[in-house]
């Protein structure tokens, strides 16, 4: 029990080891519940970075055919979403059908989805055979040198990034889970009941505020690339 304590306490906190199973640390598998209550609640206002145009247009990543590709192009959309996953994390893959959903309420926006791999092992190969066996038709990039990682401070994934642009500068609206499927490590839900993303892109779309900015995400650790890496 404090081996699980503090496996859970380290991921609310961005550190500590990733939850790379749907095992716990004694053995038991996960229990699937119907209702959980939310722990640690952002605070509502929470003020998220403004990044300029001309910084995230440098940014350019390699899909799965090996082809760069920018993500804030000048004469693209003003609305972007990045969805930063993992072919082996449980969390992530339990999240794929809300990506799905997520994904079609974007593209019927106008906006842009992207699906970033950030873990350092993940290749081109891996990351279109898992993108085809779960049927993801939206554009599939890898980020081995962490770019967006260390732009975006992320921690874990699954979590989505979501921006928008006005003049020459992006604002991030929001940045968490895509919905409250898991309160935290080892307290799923068997359905989520809040779908936090799309909410937020209804709230843009329709000018209202975004009243929670930012959640605290709930998966597995992104193991960052070492200084002496390539």
């Amino acid at each position: 029990m404090c081996i699980i304590t503090l496996l859970l306490i380290s991921i609310l906190v961005g550190t500590g080891p990733s939850a790379q199973s749907e095992q716990g640390q004694s053995g038991g598998t996960i229990e699937s519940i119907e209702q959980v209550e939310e722990t640690s609640p952002p605070r509502e206002g929470t003020p998220l970075p403004t990044l300029s145009q001309a910084r995230l247009a440098e940014f350019k990543l390699a899909d799965t055919t090996g082809a760069a590709r920018g993500l804030f192009d000048q004469d693209g959309p003003d609305l972007v979403v990045v969805a930063m996953i993992s072919t082996t994390c449980p969390i992530a893959n339990a999240s794929i059908p809300e990506i799905r959903r997520l994904h079609d309420a974007v593209k019927k926006v106008g906006g842009r989805f992207f699906v970033v791999h950030p873990m350092v092992a993940t290749t081109a190969e891996s990351a279109s055979l898992h993108a085809r066996e779960r049927q993801l038709e939206m554009p599939v990039l890898l980020d081995p040198q962490q770019q967006l990682v260390r732009e975006f401070k992320a921690t874990v994934v699954p979590e989505v990034f979501i921006l928008t642009r006005s003049d020459v500068a992006w604002t991030l609206r929001y940045r968490g889970p895509f919905d409250n499927l898991y309160a935290e490590i080892g307290r799923r839900r068997r359905n989520a009941t809040k779908a936090y993303a799309r909410d937020v892109i209804s709230q843009i779309v329709t000018g209202r505020p975004v009243p929670v900015a930012k959640r605290p995400a709930v998966g597995c650790l992104i193991e960052k690339v070492g200084k002496g890496s390539p």
